[in-house]
């Protein structure tokens, strides 16, 4: 079996719970099959050298007959043994029994048929000893020294007294018999010290297995949201929140970052060319999230990706939110302590000289205004004062389309000359919010009231179209406001949702601002945009889209 297949049969098929035991079942068969191809080799060179010619003076010199049977059935015990232990017919250890005690005998066989320990085939005995050792139990291999020992003396006393063939150098005999036992046991002392580095290195290795998966298990359950990006600017890595943040559950990497934001990709370029750079915050369509991507390298030069890491700054925008209405309140507190008094006071002086009779008529017009601006600045008074004691939100399901049926009937029985029509293209099911409906009336109602203040059409008619629709990117809805008047100048339209911005002369400034403070703290935005035929429109987007219960209003 070939690395590669291998390779591909532990990473592709098996699954990851098999592969460690797949793995433990190979290793004690590859020591094996290289001693089998090394005896296969041994093999086809003896037989090849004998049959040719090559060394009649040496192999089989004494008994060529008896060399020639065994080189055969040792050529063909070789191509046996492969075959039976690419198919692993018997069990390892009578595979490794049979191989070893056949080489062993054939070749001391030969060795005889050569003239003894003269012909130098005693050496080739060191290798399949030694390799015995190393692939099975150490009583086993002292005991296939010892059988080698034996047949070894047995063939030189045998050759030397019945013969007279051999020579006397049992010296040599002895120290060959004695180079296997000592090879036997320096293979022992290796294999123990192998086998621990393996226990070490399998230990090791289970060690790095358990990190990281608790290194992923911490990743997948961050709050943060983290993703890995190669140089190519695909997603290797994404954990669970990330997912949740982007809204991209169907997504698995790998895969490009421009699918999930163009947005995302344009600051990932632009902290790869300027490193010191911090990103803007990022908010997506139909996500309550807003993120703050931070980008850091990975290796020495960026070489192995970048880690995004993706933090939710929503709950510190809403504490610095919670801090701003707290000092706010505490600065309307003030004003209105100090200012108060002093406006009613003024307030009720002008009413007393309008009431006048002596008073001519440019200064019962003086007295006119001096009320209305007085009443102007009160109104401006009550409006912070909104802002900064607004009630905790309550949000509920509201089901968009039939809630605002009910409001716009509500207005137009308070203003009669108030005209509206409603467009809906959302069905029941993705027609539900979670919204605070109190301050979605609120907001509502501070936008019709725009509309019939500041969108009349050419022939001085007042009409509001709601428009109900589903973003076909975000899959979240949005209401347009819109009328049929002249809209916002396009050099105001950047303003018009700042504090004490006002483009008429009866306007506090903080209508608008109150309603996008109000949107922020339901998980929505509101916008101006152009539709056609259309003057001003304001696009309310809705992040909360909740499922659809008994208990939706």
């Amino acid at each position: 079996m070939s690395s590669k297949l291998k390779q591909f049969i532990k990473e592709e098929i098996l699954p990851p719970s098999e592969r460690q035991l797949y793995s433990l079942a190979e290793r004690p068969w590859y020591p094996v099959r290289l001693l089998a191809l090394y005896r296969l080799f041994i093999a086809v060179l003896l037989s090849g050298t004998f049959f040719s010619g090559l060394a009649t003076n040496t192999l089989g010199v004494f008994q060529p007959v008896l060399f020639s049977y065994c080189a055969i059935i040792y050529l063909a015990l070789s191509i046996l043994w492969l075959v039976l232990l690419w198919y692993k017919h018997h069990s390892y250890f009578e595979q490794v029994y049979l191989q070893i005690g056949s080489d062993i005998i054939l070749l001391v066989l030969m060795m005889y048929a050569s003239g003894g320990l003269g012909s130098g085939l005693g050496i080739l005995l060191v290798v399949n000893i030694g390799g015995a050792a190393l692939i099975i139990s150490g009583l086993a291999g002292l005991f296939f020294a010892s059988l080698a020992t034996i047949l070894i003396l047995f063939m030189q006393v045998y050759t030397h007294w019945q013969i007279g063939f051999a020579d006397n150098n049992f010296q040599q005999v002895g120290a060959l018999c004695a180079a296997y036992f000592g090879l036997t046991v320096v293979m022992l002392v290796l294999k123990r010290r192998v086998q621990e580095s393996e226990q070490l290195a399998e230990q090791r290795e289970l060690d790095l297995e358990n990190l990281a998966q608790l290194n992923e298990q911490i990743i997948q359950h961050m709050q943060s949201g983290v993703l890995v990006v190669d140089n190519t600017a695909k997603v290797r890595l994404i954990n669970r929140s990330a997912k949740l943040q982007l809204g991209i559950n169907e997504y698995e990497p790998p895969f490009a970052l421009s699918e999930l934001s163009p947005e995302l990709v344009s600051r990932f370029n632009l902290c790869q060319n300027d490193t010191q750079q911090l990103p803007s915050r990022i908010r997506f369509p139909g996500s309550p999230f807003e993120l703050q991507p931070y980008f850091t390298p990975l290796g020495a030069l960026g070489e192995a990706g970048t880690l995004i890491v993706l933090e939710d700054m929503t709950p510190y925008s809403r504490e610095f939110q919670n801090i701003k209405l707290t000092s706010l309140g505490r600065l309307t507190a003030s004003i209105a302590h100090e200012i108060r008094n002093p406006l009613s006071a003024i307030q009720h002086a002008a009413q007393l000289l309008g009431e006048s009779a002596e008073l001519v008529a440019a200064d019962q017009r003086l007295t006119e205004i001096i009320g209305q601006q007085t009443l102007r600045v009160n109104k401006i008074i009550e409006n912070v004062l909104q802002i900064s004691v607004k009630e905790k939100t309550e949000p509920t399901q509201i089901r968009l389309e039939t809630w605002l049926h009910g409001f716009v009937k509500e207005y137009a029985s308070q203003h009669t000359k108030f005209k509206y029509q409603i467009k809906s293209n959302v069905d029941a099911t993705n027609g539900i919010i979670h919204f605070d409906p109190t301050q979605l009336h609120q907001i509502l109602w501070n936008l019709c009231s725009n509309g019939m203040k500041y969108g009349r059409s050419a022939d001085n008619e007042v009409s509001v179209d709601l428009l109900l629709d589903l973003d076909s990117e975000s899959k979240s809805i949005y209401l347009d406001v819109a009328d049929h008047g002249a809209g916002v100048e396009v050099s105001m339209r950047d303003k018009i949702f700042e504090p004490f911005f006002s483009g008429g002369n009866t306007s506090s400034g903080l209508g608008l601002y109150i309603v996008r403070e109000l949107c922020e703290f339901n998980q929505a935005s509101i916008r101006y945009t152009d539709i056609p035929d259309y003057g001003a429109v304001f696009r309310i987007q809705f992040s909360n889209i909740a499922p659809l219960n008994s208990e939706n209003n």
